[in-house]
């Protein structure tokens, strides 16, 4: 389904069906902004709270999680709404 990290592929390798007619863009981007932050957030505040660690370690903790979480994820967002775009039968309008 992806040809890159996030890039959609022009079709379906298994069964031809052409991804071009699906418009994903970035739609998922802003969900994923706050799904993502809410778990870091809670979690850095309960690490904070509990261990007391200094700055550095929240650094080293919290900025590979945010970076893994976001692109794992919106490679999952994506080929949802591919799938759901696909099921709905939507696309773009017509006059």
């Amino acid at each position: 389904m992806f040809v890159g990290l996030l890039k959609l592929a022009p079709r379906c390798s298994a069964c031809g069906l052409d991804y071009g007619r699906f418009n994903v863009g970035d739609g998922a981007a802003p969900f994923l902004i706050f799904i993502v932050a809410t778990i870091v957030i809670i979690a850095s505040q309960v690490t904070e709270a509990k261990l007391a660690p200094p700055w550095w370690v929240h650094v080293l903790l919290w900025v590979p999680l945010t970076i893994g979480l976001s692109l794992g994820l919106l490679r999952l967002a994506k080929g949802l709404l591919v799938a759901l775009e696909y099921r709905n039968d939507a696309g773009e309008g017509s006059t």
